[in-house]
């Protein structure tokens, strides 16, 4: 009896593995995406002065958005950080910077979108891919989380 048991649970969490595959497969891709801008900003920013170039930005509007989106977004994030460490509490996981990074942008995102963006094809894959970040992280924050306690 105790056989049949142990496969009903093993066939059970079969749909939580992919979803685990997939979330750790998601995020290094998102770990590579970052390894590959951070090398292009700091070592080819002459020769590439808008990093993988958005086909409808020219250089005022990618400026605009560096300055209205990218650098509030890690100014919230440094804050949010910031907070957590003088009231004392530390993150419940190791994915939860991550989460916290594609929040504050997906916020920025989205008050881009009201004041000065417009609603065409490059900024809302930019908007898609900061939503899937998102999904991504939180999926394996909690997954992460349930394996700590």
């Amino acid at each position: 009896m105790s056989y049949l048991k142990n496969c009903y649970v093993e066939y059970s969490v079969y749909p939580d593995y992919l979803m685990n595959r997939f979330a750790k497969y998601s995020l290094a891709f998102i770990a590579l995406y970052m390894l590959l801008r951070a090398i292009i900003n700091l070592f080819f920013y002459d020769q590439f002065p808008i990093a993988l170039l958005a086909s409808e930005f020219d250089q005022d509007q990618m400026d605009a958005y560096r300055a209205r989106v990218i650098i509030p977004a890690y100014f919230l994030t440094c804050i949010y950080f910031l907070g957590r460490y003088f009231s004392g509490k530390s993150s419940t996981s190791t994915v939860w910077p991550l989460y916290v990074a594609s929040v504050c942008l997906l916020v920025t995102h989205i008050i881009g979108f009201i004041t000065f963006m417009p609603f065409s094809k490059d900024p809302i894959t930019m908007f898609v891919g900061t939503l899937w970040a998102f999904f991504v992280t939180r999926k394996a924050h909690n997954q992460r989380k349930n394996e700590i306690f």
